[in-house]
């Protein structure tokens, strides 16, 4: 899709295989192998391990076949990514993953982390250039828009949460479409709202329209709180951020909210004062029972924080289940720490959250602003920001960052790798 890119030399078969490849990432990232689940049968519960099984496999041949058509066409956009900051965080990674507490979890992670990511950083790079971004963007999101809202029609045991369900049937009446939960649901579609407004920017009114007003309209119905008002607050941002061009004027409007969440989220935890202005706002303060698991999290996070556990080396693992008797609250038998800064820290200790910050907000920030003064793709970088401020965002009351074939976290990295690729290189139309 670069410049530099010699894609369209290896004839219409690859092209077609190039747009094929694309679509099968994102419809596998994000729809996964068990699409319409049963929450109310205990097999979709034994089935996880199974479907883990699949899911390595289908990233490993799909990282094979991208990094086949990058070797080939696109090697420069790898220097691009040789970046200090980068190389620092995935050897910090590869410390953790020695010093884990759980070796064997942490090394599955650790490949499937390489996996998904050599496949998100060939999003970018397959497509043949900006109008055909567009069109496998918009033939991915309408898959997706309408086995959903087929779902709800003919499916809706499947695709609505019901009372029935094992796990959570407090949450009866929510939508939640091809995936297994509400709160997956809508941080996708929010997404999807965000490339609907990029298909619409590139011309495609029709698939535009569609894409948006039904994806903003699932994630309205899914009962998701936070995934909502920040999808909204990510697009009313992020178009005012598009229009300032004054360096410190933007960096308010983009992390003022990450700021705002933080400190009155976590913050409120680890910092008495900011609980008593959180307590005295007009919202729930513990943040719908956040609270409890970042007061279990916050002193186990303080007992590693060189190295942390490990990836995967914490939530769900048998230390954590049988270790003590603190294990027997609810919030020990949490799958996250529903914050994914506390719960990279937790991973990879403070350095390894300090490298995060570096790559997932620092350079991405830089890369943006050099876009910005170019005056350079603005439907492209607007998907971009858009999808890494709601990541951001989110990331403050849900976790995704470095785990594994998490849908919000492919959609991150895709984000993350354009824009970095947008700042070095320019694309075709």
């Amino acid at each position: 899709m670069t410049d530099m890119s010699a894609s369209s030399a290896g004839g219409l078969d690859e092209i077609d295989g190039r747009g094929i490849l694309f679509c099968a990432i994102l419809l596998v990232g994000w729809i996964t192998f068990s699409p319409f689940a049963d929450l109310a049968s205990p097999e979709t519960l034994e089935l996880a391990e199974g479907r883990d099984i699949q899911l390595y496999a289908a990233f490993g041949l799909m990282a094979a076949a991208a990094f086949f058509y990058i070797w080939r066409t696109d090697r420069p956009a790898l220097a691009a990514l040789a970046t200090p900051t980068n190389i620092a965080l995935a050897s910090w990674i590869g410390v953790t993953l020695v010093t884990s507490h759980e070796i064997s979890n942490s090394l599955k992670r650790v490949v499937m982390l390489g996996c998904v990511g050599t496949c998100c950083l060939s999003l970018f790079l397959l497509p043949r250039g900006r109008d055909d971004l567009a069109k496998l963007l918009s033939i991915v999101a309408l898959i997706i828009v309408g086995l959903s809202y087929f779902g709800l029609v003919f499916l809706p045991h499947y695709t609505i949460h019901q009372a029935t369900d094992i796990g959570e049937p407090q949450l009866a009446g929510d939508w939640r479409g091809v995936f297994g939960h509400k709160n997956v649901a809508s941080a996708v579609f929010s997404m999807l709202t965000f490339i609907g407004i990029f298909v619409l920017r590139a011309g495609r009114t029709v698939e535009g329209w569609a894409i948006f007003v039904l994806s903003l309209l699932f994630v309205l119905c899914s009962g998701g709180k936070s995934s909502t008002a920040i999808c909204i607050t990510t697009i009313l941002l992020s178009l005012l951020a598009e229009r300032t061009r004054n360096v410190v004027l933007w960096s308010i409007i983009v992390f003022s909210p990450l700021a705002l969440l933080n400190f009155f989220g976590i913050g409120s935890i680890l910092v008495p004062q900011f609980g008593a202005i959180a307590a005295s706002l007009p919202l729930d303060a513990s943040f719908t029972g956040r609270t409890d698991i970042w007061t279990f999290a916050i002193p186990k996070a303080a007992e590693t924080p060189i190295f942390g556990h490990g990836l995967g080396g914490f939530w769900a693992t048998a230390a954590l289940r049988f270790g003590g008797e603190d294990t027997t609250i609810w919030a020990g038998n949490a799958a996250h720490a529903h914050n994914g800064y506390l719960d990279t820290v937790l991973a990879m200790g403070l350095p390894g959250l300090a490298l995060a910050f570096a790559a997932l907000i620092v350079q991405p920030a830089r890369d943006v602003r050099r876009v910005c003064a170019r005056g350079d793709e603005p439907a492209v970088s607007l998907l971009f920001v858009q999808i890494w401020m709601f990541s951001l965002y989110l990331n403050s009351l849900e976790s995704f960052f470095f785990e594994r074939a998490n849908p919000g976290w492919i959609g991150m990295l895709f984000a993350l790798f354009g824009i970095r690729f947008l700042a070095e290189f320019k694309i075709r139309g």
